[in-house]
């Protein structure tokens, strides 16, 4: 848009990185810090801190009138991006049940595509409006999604967990999670059981607080689930999604098709935002069919050999293009057939490590460092985006279509480390996955299997098997004794 270029002087490319670049970087402190503070203060009333954020630093961008005004807003609703990207899916995770966490997670997921697809498309819409109006509807439509939230969060309950482990409130916490369950109440309350149990052990054994307590490996083994969370939002940035979103899907590819239709080179590159946008938010949509019935493993390896195959299709198109030395526009089969691969892959990409990038690290912490977890790997996954997309122009710029072989071959071996070092978590409950990583010995390695969380539970499940038994033998198998419990 020539009027917001005109009036914040962005043509300048120092101020233009610097109104993308800033940003992104205090999103990624603002998940840092914001690990504490919602241990501190709670879970929801941080989401009010957040959506107020928001309206601030959207209000800020109303307002300005300079290149530093705009930023300072930009800032701010910076500030509350970085919050809600790692407030979002470490609520909920703390309230979903084993076998709808997926799902439910994967609503953030779906949210965060939806909102680029609509931003894509009204940046489209009112880039034709003369003047000012050109951006300003679009920086006034930022104040509809905290509107909306804001109402919302008066009826949304506090975390359970955080209830007991912060301000040791069972009977509240249980009431939460009654509302939340249709189980019956003997299971909720061994829900509640298991998440005190854990707070005592905490309690007792654990001493430290700090996030100096990420890199110890104890017995918890929070060193190994520290790098696996930040390991998966590396794994997810060299699958070379954001570049292809960012430089070749709507830099080269889809505007040149584009423009030999005679779109001009504005209106193709808003387009091809537009388009990719619609692919990533739409291949999302399946993700809950599946997503708490399939392996995370699996999912995860097949979707990045599937990427690996689209990369190196890529890569021998491109080297088809480049040795016949044909432009790509009078070149239609080669450019679409491109163009028919990078959907295949943005597609590929929101399958799986899309909503996956959010839901598992979400998954293996314990809660005394749960949100420090959840801020430092969210940050991480700031931090290699923008590393990434740095990286990726140069590469480019040396060895071309080489580029698409470098990102095919880091599909291949992401593949291989997601199969090698990262458990599995699917359908099991926050206490069952503390098990896993402690090193517990359990006797049903099945992602399916249940294991038992509390000293109740488990009685339960003995009662199971005692009144099975009886079915299958006919025999008078004597009552367990539950003192031997307890």
């Amino acid at each position: 848009m020539q009027d917001f270029q005109s009036v914040f002087s962005t043509t300048d490319g120092r101020l233009g990185a610097m109104m993308v670049s800033v940003p992104l970087a205090i999103s990624m402190f603002a998940s840092v810090l914001s690990g504490p503070a919602a241990d501190w203060i709670g879970r929801r009333k941080y989401f009010f801190v957040a959506t107020i954020l928001k309206f601030v630093g959207s209000g800020i961008q109303i307002l300005a009138s300079s290149f530093e005004g705009m930023l300072l807003g930009r800032i701010v609703a910076g500030a509350a991006i970085g919050i809600f990207s790692m407030l979002i899916p470490l609520y909920q995770s703390e309230i979903s049940l084993p076998e709808h966490r997926g799902r439910l997670i994967t609503f953030f997921q779906l949210g965060v595509t939806l909102g680029f697809c609509a931003a894509f498309w009204i940046v489209y819409g009112t880039s034709r409006l003369p003047g000012h109006l050109s951006w300003k509807i679009p920086v006034y439509l930022q104040m509809v999604p905290p509107t909306m939230l804001i109402c919302g969060l008066f009826g949304l309950p506090e975390s359970p967990r955080w209830l007991v482990y912060k301000k040791r409130q069972p009977k509240k916490a249980l009431a939460i999670l009654t509302r939340l369950r249709s189980a019956s109440p003997s299971s909720i309350e061994m829900e509640i059981q298991s998440i005190e149990q854990d707070y005592y052990y905490d309690t007792k054994f654990k001493s430290r607080k700090s996030y100096m307590h990420l890199l110890e490996k104890g017995t918890e083994n929070n060193r190994r689930r520290t790098l696996l969370g930040i390991g998966i939002h590396m794994l997810t940035q060299l699958t070379g999604i954001n570049v292809l979103l960012q430089v070749e899907f709507n830099g080269f590819y889809l505007p040149h098709i584009l423009q030999s239709t005679g779109i001009t080179e504005i209106d193709s590159e808003l387009l091809g935002n537009g388009v990719s946008g619609m692919v990533n938010m739409l291949a999302t949509i399946p993700v809950f069919g599946y997503i708490d019935k399939w392996d995370r493993r699996r999912i995860l390896t097949c979707a990045s050999l599937l990427m690996a195959v689209c990369m190196i299709a890529i890569a021998v198109l491109a080297l088809y293009i480049e040795t016949s030395k044909t432009s790509l526009i009078s070149n239609d089969s080669a450019s679409f057939g491109v163009l028919v691969l990078l959907c295949l892959f943005i597609a590929c990409f929101a399958l799986s490590w899309g909503p996956l990038g959010w839901i598992y690290p979400a998954e293996i912490y314990p809660q005394s460092i749960r949100a420090k977890a959840m801020g430092l790997t969210t940050a991480s996954s700031y931090c290699f985006n923008v590393t990434i997309s740095q990286i990726a122009p140069a590469l480019f710029e040396s060895i071309s279509w080489g580029t698409y072989v470098v990102f095919g071959c880091s599909c291949l071996l992401i593949a291989w480390i997601v199969h090698a070092f990262y458990p599995e978590t699917r359908g099991r409950s926050l206490e069952e996955i503390h098990l896993i990583f402690s090193n517990a010995i359990l006797i049903n390695e099945r992602a399916s299997a249940h294991h038992p969380s509390t000293a109740a539970e488990a009685l339960e499940h003995l009662e199971t098997l005692r009144y099975d038994m009886r079915s299958r033998f006919g025999e008078a198998i004597p009552q367990m004794q539950h003192q031997a419990f307890i």
